[in-house]
């Protein structure tokens, strides 16, 4: 492109955002961010300051009014949202409502700006799949969250238990069978030796005596017996006191965010066959914002 086409090309656009602002066409001045943003590979969100000489009084007064007019659309286009003045856009006027983004006016969609907002979506999805059991399903997962602590400990604690038992009945067959050896051999030692008197009185006892058998030396029982099992003991007593008051005071939030979350699905299926279909609309916001400022637009002129 040459300086005298560039040129041409910056007056023509600049008239036509002039006319565009004078004529307060929401429609036309969006078209023109959008072709500035494509034709100079400009981020949307720089154009205004582009076309406005980076003057930030003006960058405010087109950004409010270009605000004021997709709340006005918003509010009609999807009912159930409670959309503020400043942008702020909540999922229902219900005690507990939580918000679901932010506007982005020049992108014409709505910002998730935190993790809770960004779970709103997922969580309306989960609870069509599960209604039945959404609120179960979730206990059951901080259950088991809630109390890892305390069945980690509670498993030590029968391992210990049952190690301590194990030691206590090897110790004590042990010395059973140490002690029935010891009588058997003792005795098989004497039976032998009257045999021998009653058949040649005179024969000298020629056989070595025999040797004792060797008891078992005890085993060291593993610690765990007493001030291990003990010191488990009162930790898992501790962790299961901890999990049940943690789980207490989470049950509770869980019961009011899937009572939450009822409430915003209830809404969706009133607007919408699906939760499918409500993100589809959301997806296509700004092509549908568009298309109705145009709408809008052709009216007022054939008007």
């Amino acid at each position: 492109m040459s300086v005298e086409t560039s040129l041409k090309y910056q007056q023509d656009f600049f008239e036509h955002f002039a006319a565009a602002w004078a004529d307060q066409s929401t429609y036309r001045i969006y078209q023109g961010i959008d072709n500035t943003a494509a034709n100079l590979r400009l981020d949307p969100h720089d154009v205004p300051g582009y076309i406005l000489a980076y003057d930030k009084q003006a960058e405010q007064e087109l950004m409010t009014f270009l605000q004021q007019h997709l709340v006005s659309w918003l509010r009609d286009h999807i009912p159930f949202f409670d959309v503020t003045d400043d942008g702020r856009v909540f999922f229902g006027d219900w005690y507990h409502r939580r918000q679901f983004g932010r506007l982005d006016v020049i992108n014409r969609t709505i910002l998730h700006q935190t993790d809770d907002q960004r779970a709103i979506m997922p969580q309306l999805y989960d609870f069509a799949d599960h209604q039945a059991t959404y609120l179960d399903d979730q206990l059951e997962d901080m259950r088991r969250n809630v109390y890892q602590q305390a069945t980690d400990l509670h498993n030590q604690l029968e391992t210990l238990e049952a190690d301590q038992a194990g030691d206590s009945e090897a110790s004590t067959g042990g010395r059973v069978a140490s002690n029935a050896a010891s009588s058997s051999a003792n005795n098989g030692s004497g039976l032998r030796g009257l045999l021998r008197n009653f058949i040649d009185p005179d024969e000298p006892d020629g056989d070595a005596p025999e040797e004792q058998p060797v008891r078992p030396a005890r085993q060291p029982q593993r610690r765990g017996n007493g001030l291990d099992i003990n010191r488990i003991r009162r930790q898992f007593d501790q962790a299961k006191a901890a999990a049940d008051k943690a789980f207490d005071s989470q049950k509770r939030q869980l019961q009011v965010a899937a009572a939450v979350t009822n409430y915003e699905y209830q809404a969706v299926t009133k607007e919408y066959d699906t939760v499918a279909d409500f993100a589809n609309v959301l997806t296509s916001m700004a092509d549908d914002y568009m298309q109705a400022l145009k709408a809008d637009e052709g009216g007022q002129h054939n008007a």
